[in-house]
């Protein structure tokens, strides 16, 4: 396992990777972190200051400088950059300016932490300026990649805090990274068995978060170097899902505990938008480009096309919904972050609309479920009201195509889930058969439903009439959250929320808007989910695209709202 962590540790980059698992790790080995990595300041050589004791020694100030990979010559001195640069604005800056006042008699431990190793040829010279620039009260360590990754082993992944059996599905998600779906099922293990673990106190769940934040650290730093980063996008969902429910928020009144809980959680939620990142930048620049997404899926049948890309629908849509809440809720970022901040959803906008554009087999669901990809792509152009016609024209070609689909016995969209059956569907023109795999449905209603917010009466009137003629047999139908929903949206662990059942689309669209949002004021379980009454209302959509479950109404009654006022 330590051969393991020190690998991952050599892959890490110094910014937002290395230097965010320190902290953490320092924390857990019992030091009080008093700086951590910061942006548009200046740090005077220090990416990360702790204090306490180690290793029975009396309590010292530790000032790590970071560097990532292993230190070269060209590392150790070339540049302002350099580690010996930084080494000199510790001792001759920040230790003299800069130190809290409280730590000024406590002996100080320059730290040169990298992620690999010394190498030889710059061994002689660190140890030069280590012997020139000691004092009595400054004293200068090397914590090489070898030293962190048995620190992280004693400090996360002990018997006593993480037993073999957990270590052992982290090690199986690693060796299968070329399979995705083996690699996250194993990781899923992890993950799940980790977060069922039973808790004394607050410190045993912060371990608990810090434990599953540095597995995902590893798994993604693996599957990034193997240029396979699939199994680390599905296992991020699930690991900030399951982190905002152990994090226990609704139950913990100390504000002390949420603080502990809070930091925790972003660093997860972090490592998520990461990874996440990485994932989108490999498919932004190609979404303009014909076929080119289509193509590069690699599949063997138009199934695997179609199933692929509408799952990267809802990816690329809830990066943007978060960027959206990002900045909705930190307006206080200044300026020049909001503006890069609009840049990158407007950026991910082009890049959705470019995506159907260029693979019209996102023009025709083959599953009904995937109106919940549908529901979050929507949701997420919405936000921009200059969307609006491009939304109605897609939606328009997806009823248009599906209904033709499905009067000609063609691929049109059913409830079946397994991909044997859906690679064979439609197995016969039988109308019993159709009626069998159409007998529900949500993607309808939920076209219906943008149909009226947006005021389309055209397509509005269309589903209506294709319900009267074609569909009186399937039951049209949306999800409510209930009073288990809150136990069980983070981690699935058992079916829960409602269903309104057949729902008037045969009626006019103010009646169906008024049935649909009626519930919604009779349904008041929503805003007891943690994630919306503690305003990360993201998680939700994050929730819905993972465990398949159709967003909650709730989220749109704003456009209801704004509905009414319009007529």
């Amino acid at each position: 396992m330590k051969l393991i962590i020190k690998q991952y540790l050599s892959y890490l980059r110094e910014r937002d990777e290395l230097d965010v698992i320190l902290p953490d790790l320092l924390s857990q080995m019992g030091l009080n972190v008093f700086t951590r990595p910061g942006r548009g300041s200046r740090q005077y050589g220090v990416d990360v200051g702790a204090v306490g004791e180690l290793e029975g020694e009396p309590e010292k100030v530790y000032l790590f400088t970071i560097k990532a990979g292993d230190l070269t010559r060209n590392d150790w001195d070339t540049t302002p950059q350099s580690v010996r640069q930084s080494l000199n604005e510790i001792v001759d800056v920040f230790i003299c300016n800069h130190l809290p006042a409280e730590y000024h008699n406590k002996e100080k431990e320059v730290c040169i932490c990298i992620g690999g190793d010394v190498e030889e040829n710059v061994n002689l010279n660190i140890q030069s300026y280590i012997s020139d620039n000691k004092k009595h009260d400054i004293t200068f360590s090397i914590w090489n990649g070898d030293k962190i990754a048995g620190l992280i082993q004693d400090y996360f992944l002990k018997e006593e805090l993480m037993p073999e059996k957990f270590r052992s599905n982290l090690r199986k998600s690693l060796s299968l990274i070329d399979e995705p779906e083996a690699a996250y099922k194993y990781f899923a293990m992890l993950i799940e068995s980790l977060s069922a673990t039973k808790i004394r106190n607050n410190k045993e769940r912060i371990t608990i978060l810090r434990q599953i934040n540095v597995c995902l650290w590893i798994l993604f730093s693996w599957a990034r170097e193997e240029g396979n980063i699939e199994a680390a996008y599905l296992s991020s969902e699930l690991t900030l899902l399951h982190a905002w429910e152990k994090c226990n928020f609704n139950n913990i009144k100390q504000r002390k505990l949420q603080e502990q809980n809070k930091t925790a959680f972003l660093g997860i939620y972090s490592t998520y938008l990461q990874i996440s990142n990485t994932f989108h930048n490999e498919i932004i620049p190609h979404a303009s480009k014909l076929h080119a997404i289509s193509s590069a899926v690699n599949a063997s049948c138009s199934l695997d096309v179609n199933l692929k890309l509408f799952d990267l629908l809802s990816r690329l849509a809830t990066e943007g919904i978060w960027i959206y809440w990002h900045l909705d809720n930190c307006s206080e970022d200044g300026i020049d972050n909001n503006s890069n901040l609009a840049q990158e959803i407007n950026l991910r906008m082009e890049a959705i609309k470019n995506l159907i554009n260029n693979n019209q087999i996102l023009l025709q669901p083959i599953k009904d479920d995937q109106a919940i990809d549908i529901w979050i792509a929507i949701y997420f152009l919405a936000l921009e009201e200059k969307n609006y016609p491009y939304i109605k024209e897609w939606l328009a070609e997806v009823y248009f195509r599906s209904s033709i689909s499905y009067q000609m016995h063609g691929k049109y969209p059913c409830i079946l889930s397994s991909y044997s059956e859906l690679l064979s569907h439609p197995i016969s023109k039988d109308e019993e058969y159709r009626k069998d795999v159409t007998s529900g449905s949500i993607l309808y209603p939920i076209i219906s439903l943008w149909a009226a917010l947006l005021d389309d009466k055209e397509m509005y009137d269309a589903i209506s009439e294709f319900k009267i003629n074609h569909l009186q047999h399937c039951n049209f139908q949306l999800w409510y959250p209930d009073e288990i929903s809150e136990e069980n949206i983070y981690t699935n662990s058992t079916e829960h929320g409602s269903a309104l059942s057949n729902v008037c689309v045969e009626r006019s669209k103010e009646e169906y808007l008024e049935q649909v949002f009626g519930e919604c004021d009779n349904s008041f379980y929503f805003n007891e989910l943690s994630a919306v009454s503690k305003d990360i209302w993201p998680l939700i959509i994050v929730a819905c695209r993972h465990y398949r479950l159709p967003p909650p109404i709730h989220l749109l009654k704003g456009y209801y709202q704004d509905y009414q006022q319009e007529d």
